[in-house]
């Protein structure tokens, strides 16, 4: 091997280690939510934060209503929209890494099958 010449991989070519997303910026409203094979965990993102909850934490998931409830060990978390159905699914399969609050207003010109009006974090009493 030439002095100056590398067989390796770059650093910015090596795919990032498992269960960390090379994303940095807040993801845009037009996916509700995305999945991955082997997700931690969901992050939720509203507005202008988010949250993480780990899928370890993860008692009980509900489905009524246009309405899912995930009862976390630490909070509950409301997520209320059109179309859910398929995402409680997939939250259940425990394949969903993030989902993302479009709000309201999205509602009226978006014809997605999904959409996420709002998530709610209820912190659980001790």
């Amino acid at each position: 091997m030439l002095r100056g010449h590398s067989d390796s991989p770059k650093l910015a070519e090596t795919p990032p280690p498992y269960g960390i997303k090379s994303e940095l910026n807040f993801p845009g409203i037009d996916q509700a939510f995305s999945t991955d094979e082997r997700p931690i965990g969901i992050t939720f993102y509203r507005s202008k934060e988010s949250f993480f909850l780990p899928y370890h934490l993860l008692q009980t998931a509900r489905f009524k209503d246009n309405r899912i409830t995930l009862v976390f060990a630490v909070a509950e978390v409301v997520i209320s929209g059109r179309g859910l159905h398929l995402l409680y699914a997939q939250i259940t399969a425990q394949l969903v890494s993030r989902v993302v609050e479009q709000g309201e207003r999205y509602s009226a010109v978006s014809d997605l099958l999904v959409h996420i009006r709002a998530i709610e974090e209820i912190p659980r009493e001790k």
